[in-house]
């Protein structure tokens, strides 16, 4: 659990470095319709054969899965969200930890924050004979928002004063002008006329006329696409049915609750949580509990540091409680012109005495 905690701490150190950045939060945006997707793939394996011993040395491996959609409008919005770590040997998978859920909402007051939910969880570890299924309803509060544009236009921000077009920074008003700009991309014919209108108040407000070299900066960081943010929270709760008991005993209707953070501090991190619970009325004797957190901090257009962490706990009826674990820590940068990447795995399955330690570290360079 050190270990797993040295791993949150840096990504919550490394938020709190980013929160210092700006002095307009992210989070103080808000898109009219949010709609994000993101899906990220890891995988790791090595096989090593001394001839001097009778069998196979190392033939182990590890893949990792991550996807995350989410949907906000005026009156519904939906979130699929999903991750699972598998363990090979062998080619063959030993060792599993997978979560899964999707929940519509819908708001019954136009840009509201309480709703009522419809929605399904999956769990999944090495020791259970199946997966585990709920679906529930209920209610809950809170929303989620796309904050790209406004990221965006701090970037654009620095891009200008880095490259000397403006010799200040931009005032709140004008970067969320800029912010709106970027977020009604699709009402523009043309990428042209939308950095037209992105040129015009900070022209207005740093009293200089922006060169080719400026308003070109300006179009490849509205274009830029893969580093979406997004900031929001949500608390639900409600009652369901367990569609699949993951230890085969009897189906039973739930009680059922959770709790999902998104926060981007700066242009350059987001960190993503969820947690859930649910079981039988009887919820001390019989209960599930999931959790997911997720971090990534860009520290140079050519390195980034991701770290993920997710529990899971099962206790079946009469018997003591499955917990499984797995963390991962990957750093990849450029040093002196060498591509290093780093990539640390911890697991813990029911009824291992430890984590399991999976270490790896490579470089490559160009010599001429």
């Amino acid at each position: 659990m050190k270990r797993i905690g040295v791993l949150i701490l840096l990504g919550a150190f490394l938020v709190g470095l980013g929160a210092t950045a700006y002095g307009l939060s992210l989070c103080d945006y808000r898109s009219p319709v949010t709609a994000l997707t993101d899906a990220g793939l890891s995988f790791t394996y090595r096989y090593y054969n001394d001839a001097a011993t009778p069998t196979v040395d190392i033939n182990s491996g590890r893949v990792g899965v991550v996807y995350d959609q989410l949907y906000d409008s005026p009156n519904y919005g939906f979130t699929l969200a999903g991750s699972a770590e598998v363990a090979l040997d062998q080619f063959v998978p030993t060792g599993w930890l997978g979560q899964g859920a999707a929940t519509f909402r819908y708001y019954p007051v136009e840009d509201g924050i309480f709703f009522a939910f419809g929605g399904l969880q999956e769990s999944m570890a090495t020791d259970q004979p199946q997966p585990g299924v709920d679906v529930s309803v209920g209610g809950g509060v809170g929303r989620f928002t796309d904050v790209t544009p406004l990221s965006k236009a701090f970037l654009i921000e620095d891009e200008l004063l880095s490259i000397e077009a403006i010799d200040q920074g931009l005032s709140d008003e004008v970067l969320l002008g800029i912010a709106s700009v970027i977020g009604r991309a699709a009402e523009y014919d043309t990428v042209k006329e939308m950095v037209a209108d992105i040129e015009a108040p900070i022209e207005a407000a740093a009293g200089v006329t922006l060169d080719a070299r400026a308003i070109l900066s300006i179009e490849e960081i509205v274009l830029q696409t893969g580093n979406e943010r997004k900031c929001g929270w949500a608390l639900q709760a409600g009652i369901g049915y367990e569609l699949i008991d993951p230890y085969g005993g009897a189906q039973n209707f739930v009680v059922t609750g959770s709790a999902d953070a998104a926060l981007a501090s700066s242009p350059s991190d987001q960190l993503l949580f969820h947690a859930g619970f649910s079981g039988p009325f009887d919820i001390a004797s019989e209960n599930t509990l999931t959790a997911n957190l997720s971090y990534e901090y860009l520290l140079s257009e050519t390195s980034t540091l991701t770290a993920a962490y997710s529990l899971q706990r099962v206790k079946p009826a009469g018997l003591p409680a499955n917990v499984s674990q797995a963390a991962s820590l990957a750093l990849g940068f450029d040093v002196g012109g060498a591509d290093v990447v780093l990539q640390v795995s911890l697991t813990r399955d029911p009824g291992d005495p430890g984590f399991s330690i999976d270490v790896s570290i490579s470089a490559a360079m160009d010599l001429l």
